[in-house]
């Protein structure tokens, strides 16, 4: 019994170390997104994510943006990405940013202006080629955005839907659209995928009452239970 007290006890102290040595509270934690649900169209091929957005700062007003494709269908490539900018300001592509697998042939700005699916209105859309040096398979593309007071977080927000001349709160924080899905097309939402620094505040928070109740002194508990 105490033995396993004591293993239980350790874990704990271990979790805690880790939570003081990772800064889990910093202003410039990613945005990361996983694209795994269709809101028009085809699916893609195989299984979700079929791409994934990972979004953080990189120097004052400039935001750096990695596109990681997961297409399993060598035929699909992406051609958008629509995304949400809250509070809106304007953005730009930063000159010589761009690296990887494809190219950003242009960046559309217009705040609630962009409609591409289901009645939602983004603010910012990024085309890729359509043909040639398509994004496709598991290539990524990075580039970089810049913007007065640019941070990760203005992107941590959803797309608004029209309601006579007035927006309100839409559903999807970000869209991307896939072609090559058979003689069709996705149009694909996004899900918030927690960074390993949040999973491990959760874990802290699953581990704090079973410390509680140790220190209590419990002893009426068999010694199976957890």
């Amino acid at each position: 019994m105490k033995a396993k007290r004591s293993t239980q006890l350790a874990t704990v102290c271990l979790l805690t170390a880790l939570a003081i040595a990772v800064p889990v509270m910093r202003t410039d934690a990613a945005v990361i997104y996983g694209f795994d649900y269709v809101i028009t169209g085809t699916m893609p091929f195989g299984s979700p994510p079929w791409a994934t957005l990972t979004i953080e700062n990189y120097a004052t007003n400039q935001v750096k943006f990695t596109l990681q494709a997961n297409l399993q269908d060598s035929n699909e490539f992406i051609t958008k990405l629509l995304l949400n900018v809250d509070p809106f300001v304007s953005v730009s592509l930063v000159p010589g940013s761009v690296s990887g697998g494809s190219t950003v042939n242009s960046v559309t700005v217009s705040e609630n202006g962009l409609n591409n699916a289901g009645g939602e209105w983004f603010d910012l859309k990024i085309e890729f080629p359509t043909s040639g040096n398509r994004l496709t398979d598991t290539e990524w593309l990075s580039w970089r955005l810049q913007g007065t007071g640019l941070t990760e977080n203005h992107f941590l927000a959803k797309s608004a839907k029209k309601q006579g001349q007035s927006f309100l709160p839409g559903t999807h924080y970000a869209l991307l659209h896939v072609q090559g899905v058979g003689q069709n097309s996705g149009k694909l939402g996004a899900a918030v995928i927690p960074e390993p620094a949040t999973l491990l505040l959760f874990g802290m928070g699953l581990a704090a009452p079973l410390l509680k109740r140790r220190r209590n002194g419990n002893r009426n508990l068999p010694e199976w239970a957890p």
